[in-house]
């Protein structure tokens, strides 16, 4: 019997795995900031459109696309 030494994921695969951490960094990198100076100040940036409504979905792909890469059937060659 033949063993045949092979990585667990092919490139497309990790493409796809490194797409999802990269997307999960822009996703945090979006929610940064917004903080007032003083606690006893309000900046109503915190709940700007970038940190409320771009961000989560970055952040949502950025999950989802491991699992995607996982799921992925194996290309044949």
């Amino acid at each position: 019997m033949e063993t045949k030494d092979t990585f667990l994921f092919d490139r497309r695969k990790y493409l796809v795995l490194i797409a999802g951490l990269v997307m999960l960094a822009i996703g945090f990198a979006l929610m940064l900031g917004g903080g007032a100076d003083s606690p006893n100040e309000f900046n109503p940036e915190i709940f700007g459109t970038q940190r409320i409504g771009i961000a989560p979905w970055f952040i949502f792909i950025g999950l989802v696309l491991p699992i995607v890469a996982i799921m992925m059937k194996r290309k044949e060659s």
